[in-house]
């Protein structure tokens, strides 16, 4: 009785997992037009995941036929690498990244990998090579970038959850735009092996999903941190900045408000950093192929071409000098609360270079500051620890908090 009991359980679960194939499948047929993933290999990635037999787990795994896109700036063997570029992807990854695999290890299955603003430079997800991600949700929106694919895979209900990248809001602008959840947690926190660089002080691996829930579950199966939510915030002091319109909320859950400024000098420095790191990370083929590239890259790399060696020490200097004021301003502030964009949405077609500065300017002050940040929809909340965000973004879930429109 207790073999056939196994058996029946073990039916079940794979039956789980060929469900959650086929739902994945439909929704990319139904969402083909949309350009949200990027399939260069032999086969698409979904018919080699539906042909790759793997046994019933012996105990039960975390994420067990949860499906998962990855950003394509992220190796997987036997898969391209595009990094959204016409200049990569010719030869498949010999290995997989780390974060990857332990996603796969806790029972997910990678459906796709994710397209995305070329280089993950961009907020916009418009991308001249593999064509504009469109927003599933949102049609007259932009998706936002640069991990646009991953979140409009979420949108669309392509997979369950997501791997970005972020460095100013690649994660957070992108959740914001298409109505999920993204973490950007702090630098290190998940490895970044196998992850092509844009600017190594910044670029980070976020999870995505559609709920807090779920987010907290991939960081859980990436770090093995649990972040067990509170019945409330009573005790806890959260600033808001730039008149953040769910301050009320955040009070009807029991956090004591603060107004708070955000440090937006910080930005000068951080600007400066991230071009010279991005000129130095494209080295090789720039300018000597520039001609490959799209003519809003161009544009950033040409800015920071002048960033000499002087200037890049005295950047980060101000840099540190910035975040040690500021922490001691947040003295005393268990949370801070502003809104993910820093102004409408970006629209199909707009100008990316002349709205990427307004839209980023609330993710780009928390990537300076190398705090780790939570969007929920247009809520951004940050904190000291990723545990911290996640644990409030759970309470204010769990008492019926939803997920912020995009303006």
């Amino acid at each position: 009785m207790e073999r056939e009991t196994a058996q029946a359980g073990s039916a079940q679960v794979m039956a789980e997992r060929e469900a959650a194939i086929a739902r994945s499948a439909e929704a990319i047929r139904l969402h083909d037009e949309h350009n949200i993933l990027i399939e260069t290999g032999s086969e698409p990635v979904i018919d080699r995941l539906a042909r790759h037999d793997v046994p019933a787990p012996a105990v039960p795994a975390e994420l067990w036929a949860w499906t998962f896109v990855a950003k394509d700036m992220i190796d997987v063997a036997g898969l391209p690498t595009t990094r959204g570029s016409a200049l990569y992807g010719g030869e498949d990854a010999l290995t997989t990244a780390p974060c990857v695999e332990l996603l796969e290890r806790a029972g997910g299955l990678l459906v796709g990998k994710a397209n995305q603003h070329e280089f993950a430079w961009g907020i916009t997800s418009e991308n001249p090579h593999w064509g504009d991600v469109r927003n599933p949700r949102h049609p007259h929106l932009s998706p936002g970038g640069s991990s646009g694919g991953t979140a409009a895979a979420l949108a669309a209900g392509i997979a369950r959850v997501g791997l970005g990248t972020d460095t100013g809001g690649s994660v957070r602008i992108p959740a914001s735009c298409c109505g999920v959840v993204g973490l950007r947690p702090r630098a290190g926190a998940i490895s970044a092996e196998g992850v092509a660089p844009l600017a190594p002080m910044f670029d980070v691996v976020g999870p995505m999903a559609t709920s807090v829930a779920d987010c907290a579950q991939v960081w859980r199966a990436l770090t093995g941190e649990a972040a067990p939510p509170p019945p409330s915030l009573s005790g806890r002091v959260v600033g808001v900045a730039e008149g953040c319109a769910q301050a009320d909320e955040f009070a009807e859950l029991g956090a004591e408000i603060r107004e708070i400024a955000l440090p937006y000098d910080i930005l000068t420095p951080y600007w400066t950093i991230v071009g010279a790191q991005a000129r130095r990370t494209h080295e090789a083929t720039y300018p000597r192929a520039a001609a490959s590239y799209s003519e809003g890259v161009r544009r950033k790399l040409d800015a920071a071409g002048g960033i000499g060696h002087r200037e890049y020490r005295r950047a980060v200097e101000e840099l540190a000098a910035v975040r040690a004021r500021f922490a001691e301003e947040m003295s005393g502030v268990d949370l801070l609360i502003t809104p993910t964009l820093g102004g409408p949405a970006p629209r199909v077609g707009c100008d990316e270079a002349a709205v990427r500065g307004e839209v980023g300017r609330f993710t780009s002050v928390v990537s300076a500051l190398g705090l780790p940040a939570l969007a929920v929809g247009d809520l951004q909340m940050v904190g000291r620890r990723e545990v911290d965000v996640l644990r409030a973004g759970l309470c204010r879930e769990a008492c019926g908090g939803g997920i912020p429109e995009p303006r």
